[in-house]
């Protein structure tokens, strides 16, 4: 019998050998995981935490309600506290190596990614300094780059892992630079700046934000090296095709139908399937309106888990701006179509409600479907949609985007808002608690560079994560629609996600700002953002008057 149980014990061993590097991550299959949307529809495996590192205000220690109180100084104030606004040249330590002064920005430990990287230098072009990054504990970084070279220039990458926000502004250093390449490493990383201390003094304008993955411990990863890059040339190449590949155009399943005032178009499906592509086209007399006044409502397995209005969900606030990113495109016809992947175990209802006044037109309507095998990972899809209107700016708040109790990984938000003053509005970071953290795994340095651009530029962007479709408000009275969809950068959470974003107005001045939020979460998740019914009934701002 000994002669049968060796070989059988030796076909166990390779299977689990063969398991076990079927497990192991690398490079390649980061940046399969970024392009496979079904993935976000299932709670990951192996399991991670996301958080994120940034030169926040150090004096940022714990909220303090006094704290928000506007001090006019000269016309502004840079607040104090919890809303102190020094968001700029604050590390983690500076250390010596081989004799340089190294500012930390990351330090971890264990098994993890880098998986995005966002910096501006403040429109310094002269700013000759150079990041390394050292990798599992090697004194020799695996990296050295000069940073102006990071993104563009003789960068690792190029476009779509490369890239400025906006393309071209009236001063291109005044951008924010996006580096999505996923680096990883096994035992832990560590990423300096060297050059700091030659401009620290006066303003120096260097803000960072980083945001990386923590894996559990055990999981196997291929750290990055310096030949990495090389070694997956093709795998970056196919992942930026997929990135950037237009959108399927299909045959519209619905005819053309007209939603009269207070009433609902509805489309139904049945079994265990999958909405991998959702796209209409609306036709109004007042465009504007009915983008805000139509919602798009949609129940999986008897629970309406999406209450959004038609222009958020689609990203461009309440006015028609074409724009494409990986998940959402409107082309310039007036199709707007979503490709997140909206699994459901037994049957699913998507309605669009029209509470407004005039009658709108479906002149285009299209529903794609596949099957779903629904496991205890499969997670339904949610977006949430509030606004705060007319708000006095005298005081600063936290005002929350969204507050989710249940299981889930956060996905995107849109944020868009209606400035009244000729000036930036937006100098609030973002504060994101996970599972009943004391302290934010992710706090931010400003509005603008949680969306990754920098410098409150109005310019239009549109890239695969990120796009701003219009920045009518940025320094200027106006709407402005500012958004970001997650992929790698996805945030996990097992019990509970808060979700913060200051309301940080450097003047005083009245406002009206409105977040979307996307999810997936397990059945019956619990959030604490209700339809308002009376809110997407008011007429939409469009000039200073209009907010009061």
């Amino acid at each position: 019998m000994t002669k049968f149980l060796v070989p059988m014990a030796i076909a166990v061993l390779l299977l689990l050998s063969s398991n076990l590097k079927a497990q192991t991550i690398t490079m390649a299959t980061l940046l399969k995981e970024m392009t496979n949307k079904n993935q976000l529809a299932s709670f990951p495996s192996p399991s991670y935490l996301c958080k994120q590192t940034s030169s926040y205000s150090r004096a940022s220690v714990t909220p303090n309600a006094e704290d928000g109180k506007y001090i006019e100084k000269n016309g502004r104030d840079w607040g104090k506290g919890w809303f102190e606004n020094h968001d700029f040249g604050n590390f983690i330590r500076t250390e010596t190596n081989q004799g340089r002064k190294e500012d930390v920005m990351l330090d971890v430990k264990g098994p993890g990614a880098i998986v995005r990287w966002w910096h501006t230098l403040g429109g310094r072009a002269n700013m000759g300094g150079i990041y390394r990054i050292y990798i599992d504990g090697n004194p020799q970084p695996a990296l050295e780059m000069y940073i102006k070279n990071l993104v563009g220039g003789n960068g690792l990458v190029k476009f779509p892992f490369s890239y400025n926000a906006p393309a071209k502004t009236e001063n291109d250093n005044w951008r924010g630079q996006n580096f999505m390449l996923p680096i990883p490493f096994q035992k832990g990383c560590k990423i300096t700046f060297d050059g700091f201390q030659k401009y620290k003094e006066g303003w120096p304008g260097f803000y960072y934000q980083i945001n990386y993955r923590e894996y559990i411990k055990g999981t196997q990863v291929e750290s990055f090296t310096a030949q990495s890059v090389e070694k997956y040339k093709q795998q970056i190449q196919q992942a930026g095709k997929e990135l950037t590949a237009a959108l399927p155009k299909t045959a519209s399943t619905a005819p053309a139908t007209t939603i009269a005032s207070g009433k609902s178009f509805k489309h139904k499906i049945k079994g265990s399937k999958v909405i991998n592509q959702l796209s209409f086209k609306l036709k109004a007399n007042n465009l504007p309106q009915a983008l805000r006044s139509t919602v798009l409502k949609i129940e999986f397995d008897n629970q309406e888990t999406v209450w959004c209005p038609v222009g958020q969900f689609f990203g461009m606030g309440y006015q028609f701006f074409p724009h494409k990113t990986f998940y959402i495109e409107v082309d310039k016809d007036g199709l707007m179509t979503a490709t997140w992947p909206m699994p459901f175990e037994n049957k699913a209802q998507i309605t669009l409600h029209n509470y407004g006044k005039q009658s709108v037109e479906i002149e285009q309507f299209h529903v794609v479907s596949d099957n779903w095998q629904w496991t205890d990972n499969s997670m339904h899809f949610y977006a949430t949609w509030k606004e705060r209107r007319n708000i006095d700016t005298t005081f600063r708040v936290d005002e929350d985007y969204v507050k989710v109790k249940g299981k889930g990984v956060y996905v995107g938000d849109n944020l868009t808002i209606f400035n009244t003053h000729p000036d930036w509005w937006g100098e609030g970071d973002e504060k994101i608690f996970v599972d009943g953290e004391k302290f934010p795994s992710h706090i931010g340095t400003g509005t603008e560079d949680y969306y990754c651009y920098a410098w409150c530029r109005p310019q239009f962007f549109s890239y695969p994560f990120i796009s701003q479709p219009t920045g009518g408000g940025n320094k200027t009275v106006g709407m402005s629609s500012n958004n970001r969809y997650r992929s790698l950068d996805a945030i996990p959470f097992n019990q509970s996600l808060d979700f913060y974003m200051e309301i940080w107005h450097p003047f005083r001045a009245k406002m009206n700002y409105s977040p979307a939020t996307f999810f997936y979460a397990v059945p019956n998740t619990n959030h604490n953002i209700q339809p308002d019914v009376n809110g997407v009934q008011l007429k939409v701002a469009l000039k200073k008057e209009d907010v009061k």
